[in-house]
């Protein structure tokens, strides 16, 4: 989820939107390639990605090369650049540096090839839900995952994790998570 999208959209011109989004969506894909994670889907500014799902990656392995690839997102995202309404003192454009929300959560999964039209292979599933809710509780450049993800990651050195948090989750209730700030 990219912060401030809503906002930027409205005051870009829709070819700056999209040609942001396949910068920065390109970016993704390559570290999709780098670590190992299957790409699903975008959907608007939302991009969508599973490990261990296609392959016979042991979920603990999977769990990490998640994590890298979302640290990496984050930095990856800080690279891309986008008009901002501010000018500069000489009246030049000016622009500032994308930001990105992530969520994980690991679980099971339902998935296959649905629909006749444009058929499109797709996951859900309660794994789903609360992974989508994971983002969008999460802050600017940071990652929250649920305790499940993070009991499988939590040796993996380098990681800077905030305290422990529980959230309210719709039709899920209280929710354990950690948040990591990536450095």
């Amino acid at each position: 989820d990219l912060v401030g999208f809503s906002r930027m959209s409205l005051t870009m011109q829709p070819i700056e939107v999209v040609d942001m989004l396949q910068d920065l969506f390109s970016r993704f894909d390559a570290l999709c390639d780098l670590h190992g994670v299957q790409k699903l889907e975008t959907i608007g500014d939302a991009y969508i990605c599973t490990a261990g799902l296609l392959d016979d990656c042991a979920v603990e392995d999977a769990a990490k090369n998640v994590l890298n690839l979302a640290k990496d997102m984050v930095r990856a995202s800080q690279e891309v650049l986008v008009p901002c309404k501010t000018k500069t003192f000489l009246d030049m454009p000016s622009y500032e540096n994308l930001h990105i929300r992530v969520g994980i959560h690991v679980g099971n999964v339902t998935c296959g090839v649905l629909g006749q039209r444009l058929p499109k292979f797709t996951v859900f599933g309660n794994a789903v839900n609360l992974a989508a809710r994971m983002e969008q509780t999460s802050q600017p450049d940071k990652i929250r995952v649920t305790t499940n993800f993070y009991e499988m990651v939590a040796d993996v050195e380098g990681n800077e994790w905030e305290e422990f948090s529980t959230i309210s989750v719709k039709n899920m209730g209280e929710v354990g998570t950690y948040l990591l700030k990536v450095l």
